[in-house]
């Protein structure tokens, strides 16, 4: 897990807190945080794992459950800002 008070390294910082980008692969094995890989436009993104399936907006809700448990982050902090219907998903995550 990431310190509290650090922004990760794979993270831009801005003016309401940070944002990054995640791959995501539904119906996984397991929930889990992968390796930083190489994203469209040659960006680094963090590699999400979800056992959800991308129905009913069920895959987000997941992505934003774990993220928050790898950030130690309030669930209510993680937004996704575009990518809600693609594996490519911009996060933002307020302090």
């Amino acid at each position: 897990m990431l310190p509290l008070e650090d922004i990760p390294p794979f993270a831009q910082k801005n003016a309401s807190g940070f944002s990054f980008w995640v791959k995501v692969t539904p119906k996984a094995s397991k929930n889990r945080i992968g390796d930083l890989v190489d994203g469209t436009m040659n960006r680094k993104m963090l590699k999400v794992y979800i056992t959800a399936a991308p129905e009913n907006n069920q895959a987000n809700i997941a992505v934003v459950e774990e993220l928050s448990i790898y950030l130690r982050k309030a669930k209510s902090t993680i937004q996704i800002l575009s990518g809600h219907t693609t594996r490519e998903k911009h996060i933002q995550v307020l302090t």
